[in-house]
């Protein structure tokens, strides 16, 4: 018997340091407006996808 999972992959929204070509590899930026507007739109989509992830990280 086999298991079904989907992965749903997100990426970060555009944040302060990447509109200043910045490396934020280690440092937690915050968004920038655009980043906040992303994220929101990202998360509108994931539901009216209708999918419920089980995992988030």
């Amino acid at each position: 018997m086999t298991t079904q999972h989907t992965l749903i992959l997100l990426r970060h929204g555009n944040s302060t340091w990447n509109q200043k070509n910045l490396f934020t590899g280690w440092v937690d930026v915050d968004l920038s407006d655009q980043g906040r507007q992303e994220a929101k739109r990202a998360g509108e989509l994931l539901a009216e996808s209708g999918l419920e992830p089980d995992l988030l990280y």
